[in-house]
């Protein structure tokens, strides 16, 4: 009898944290306006934060479409996917606008 692979189910837990994390603080950072300055530090780590949840989606998509490319659930998943991209760079052209983006991270 042949053997049955069963493959464990793909968790999409994980992609959606990851859009969560980089659409929620984009729309955040374009509506509200900055306050305090940030220190030099707090700038550069919020800079690898988004470079480094970039790459986890990038590197979550990747492996979601490795198990499931005709999965369902990629007809939500495809559009949220590059909102996130979009918001994560967003984030990081808006640290390039002025002196005051780039000390707050919001646009005004």
């Amino acid at each position: 009898m042949p053997e049955v692979s069963r493959s464990k189910p793909v968790s999409w837990a994980p992609f959606r944290v990851l859009v969560a994390l980089l659409i929620l603080p984009f729309v955040w950072r374009l509506c509200i306006p900055g306050g305090e300055f940030a220190s030099r530090g707090v700038v550069w780590l919020d800079i690898i934060l988004n470079l480094g949840l970039i790459a986890g989606l990038y590197g979550t998509r990747k492996a979601l479409m490795a198990a499931a490319p005709a999965d369902e659930r990629w007809k939500v998943g495809a559009p949220l996917y590059w909102a996130a991209m979009i918001s994560g760079f967003g984030m990081l052209v808006i640290r390039m606008t002025s002196s005051h983006g780039w000390w707050t991270g919001h646009l005004a």
